[in-house]
């Protein structure tokens, strides 16, 4: 049997911390548990896991210090222009459809766009391109979603989140090069820790 891969997708509220309380202890050992095979070096290479998040700073340092959960890997929001086609055109694919790297237009919302706000404009899209008689996703229907979309209204908490992820980042080949570059200047993840607990304190207050 080949190595087993564990996908705990919103690690930091279905995990929880040794500190629960309110049914008993249950959650607590079962937190004890899952932290003790995480780190159980028979296992090494042979069960791997994988903590999804989109607040790492929430995950108690039991599961995420080295021998648990080694490797952190940020992932940002897309900003280069290619990497949102693709985005584009793969998820199209997802969604059953078919749609030509070359029929996306110019992305105005570029780096505030998620996953789930690219596919949410290709389905639309597609609904609209199928009631004009389309079998596909064409370029016209894609470019008025694209001009129309409004991205979310999180600012604070998406900086809140991506300021974590840079936090907690275990090997700056992760990083983009300009934060990369940015968190070599002395004083720089101390800045960046200050400006965490500050974004902290505002979203607790929006």
């Amino acid at each position: 049997m080949g190595p087993v891969v564990v996908v705990v997708d919103e690690a930091d509220a279905a995990l929880g911390n040794r500190e629960q309380d309110g049914d008993s202890g249950t959650s607590s050992r079962v937190f004890g548990m899952i932290a003790a095979q995480m780190g159980d070096t028979r296992y090494r290479g042979q069960i791997l896991w994988m903590l999804l998040t989109a607040r790492p700073d929430l995950l108690p340092i039991d599961l995420k210090r080295q021998g648990r959960a080694e490797v952190h890997i940020p992932l940002f929001y897309p900003t280069d222009e290619s990497e949102i086609r693709r985005m584009f055109v793969i998820l199209a694919g997802k969604l059953g459809t078919k749609l030509a790297p070359e029929d996306v237009p110019s992305i105005p919302q570029r780096g505030h766009l998620s996953g789930a706000d690219i596919e949410g404009m290709v389905g639309r899209a597609w609904r609209a391109s199928i009631l004009a008689g389309a079998t596909s996703v064409t370029r016209e229907s894609l470019a008025t979603v694209v001009s129309q979309f409004m991205p979310s209204t999180q600012g604070v908490e998406q900086d809140l989140q991506e300021t974590a992820a840079i936090l907690e980042c275990t090997d700056r080949q992760f990083l983009p090069k300009t934060i990369a570059d940015a968190l070599a200047a002395d004083g720089a993840r101390a800045k960046l820790q200050a400006r965490l607990t500050a974004l902290k304190q505002l979203v607790k207050e929006l």
